[in-house]
């Protein structure tokens, strides 16, 4: 499992000191814009307090992920063409413009459309995100990069969600207001601090048919693909059956706010160590291992008659999601030829909106008709990530 080396690795603080001034810009609109994401993790509250049934939340993020899996094909081509900065600007304000459509709804059908709008905008945005952040620094650095993205990614996301569980007490409508104003705020941020970074100089030269070839041939993309397809499942149960849990056990919205913010402020205080810690090995085993943990994690809560076992199930999952996402951020960029990245992006982003779409209303429908489907399924879902990336090959991909 752990790759040899010759050459002592820099220290956490060195690797930090050598990112480039445009990495921490992104960071900081990331936290921005992370700090206000309140409306998707308290949706499910939200459409159960206005009366819909598990089947219309369900209908409501599959439309959500519907867009972001459209604009993930659309996104991924955007960014190879006419560059990450003019694609996340473009995307950010969209999303922002989506979320205040989104709070104005008043009928299921108006949900679906709102929400699907929601997913294609923000959809977009990540293909050209992680695809900037690999341009900007070199692979040495790349897990770095994106730990010190998702560090910026939950600090917002923890501070956001403890601030946004007592305003939902307040009022639903402060989490649409501030969620559309920090990712329009973002969207300023993308458009006039950073910098393009790559784009094809011919239309050519971003097409999608090239890149699926290329796609199709890269076993270990292929094999990435599909174990974070089935670990990316785990990650939408904590807004959606495991938040109707706490609720059920009799705790108010401030007590999952407080929960989901220990998770932003343990990834704060943990990953960026854990991170210069973890890339010393086979980036393969340590997104398995990870993936594996999450899957632990959901499993526990089928077991939860309290927080405290509940903040235990949470630390596993957080853990598993430490040692995993930025090796897993780095890697893609890795196998990814570099005129073909932000494509390349684009298709690992339909197993975010794939899950998206799938696993928030599948849990809600196993939470009320057999919990322990739910629990065990989840499991199962992290042993078969494990399997499926480290059996796939271990060569490093050419490039085409």
């Amino acid at each position: 499992m752990k790759t040899p080396s010759t050459h002592p690795s820099p220290s956490l603080a060195a690797e930090l000191r050598s990112l480039p001034r445009p990495v921490w810009v992104l960071a900081i609109g990331v936290f921005i814009n992370r700090f206000g994401t309140f409306v998707i993790p308290f949706l499910t509250l939200y459409m159960t307090k206005a009366g819909y049934s598990p089947t219309d939340i369900w209908k409501t993020f599959a439309a959500l992920a519907a867009g972001g899996m459209t604009s993930a094909i659309l996104g991924g081509w955007l960014a190879d063409r006419v560059g990450r900065k003019n694609t996340m600007s473009l995307a950010l304000t969209s999303a922002a413009l989506s979320i205040l459509a989104l709070w104005q709804a008043d009928s299921l059908a108006s949900y679906v459309i709102a929400a699907f709008f929601v997913g294609l905008s923000h959809g977009a945005y990540h293909p050209a995100a992680s695809s900037l952040l690999a341009d900007l620094v070199p692979p040495e650095r790349r897990v770095i990069a994106f730990g010190v993205s998702r560090f910026a990614i939950n600090l917002g996301f923890g501070c956001g969600m403890a601030a946004g569980g007592f305003l939902a007490e307040i009022s639903y409508d402060l989490l649409f207001i501030g969620d559309a104003l920090t990712t329009g705020v973002y969207g300023a941020i993308s458009f006039f601090l950073l910098p393009h970074g790559l784009k094809s100089e011919t239309g050519k030269a971003s097409r999608w048919l090239p890149a699926l070839v290329s796609i199709w041939k890269n076993k270990a993309f292929v094999a990435m693909f599909f174990s974070s397809l089935f670990g990316v499942f785990l990650f939408f149960h904590w807004g959606g059956a495991i938040a109707l849990l706490i609720q059920d056990l009799g705790y108010p919205e401030r007590v999952y706010g407080m929960l989901m913010a220990f998770n932003g402020f343990l990834i704060v205080i943990a990953e960026l160590p854990l991170s210069h810690w973890v890339k010393r090995f086979n980036a393969r085993w340590v997104i398995g291992i990870g993936f594996f943990l999450c899957g632990v994690g959901v499993a526990l809560c089928g077991f939860a008659t309290g927080w405290i076992l509940l903040g235990v199930a949470l630390v596993i999952f957080t853990v598993g999601e430490m040692i995993s996402m930025p090796v897993a951020g780095a890697y893609i960029s890795e196998l990814a030829p570099e005129d073909m990245r932000g494509r390349y992006n684009g298709v690992m982003g339909l197993t975010w909106h794939f899950g998206h779409a799938i696993a928030p209303g599948l849990g809600l429908l196993l939470y009320k008709t057999n919990p322990a489907s739910l629990w065990w399924g989840s499991l199962a879902c992290g042993v078969i990530s494990l399997l499926i990336i480290t059996a796939a090959s271990s060569e490093t991909p050419k490039t085409p």
